[in-house]
């Protein structure tokens, strides 16, 4: 197994090299462990994108309840023999 200055390689993944941080949602910058985004651009990126995705989600359902209604109501009556 491989030694570095003495200690193996898993050991030196122990070793912190950086602080505490994570990172930005949007772009992975390192930030500090009280913040989600590195700036407000990044902020304002994130609530317009989840802005956009709930619109998208809204519409998904109109159109889901729409189809059920035309398949309840419609599809009945087109099966129905005419005579």
């Amino acid at each position: 197994m491989p030694e570095i200055k003495g200690k193996t390689w898993k050991d030196s993944l122990k070793t912190r090299k950086y602080e505490e941080h994570k990172h930005c949602i949007v772009c992975g910058k390192a930030v500090p462990t009280t913040q989600d985004f590195c700036s407000q651009e990044c902020k304002d990126s994130y609530k317009k994108a989840d802005k956009d995705k709930g619109k998208k989600n809204t519409i998904q359902i109109v159109v889901m309840v729409v189809l059920v209604i035309v398949m309840i109501f419609v599809v009945p009556r087109l099966m129905t023999p005419t005579g």
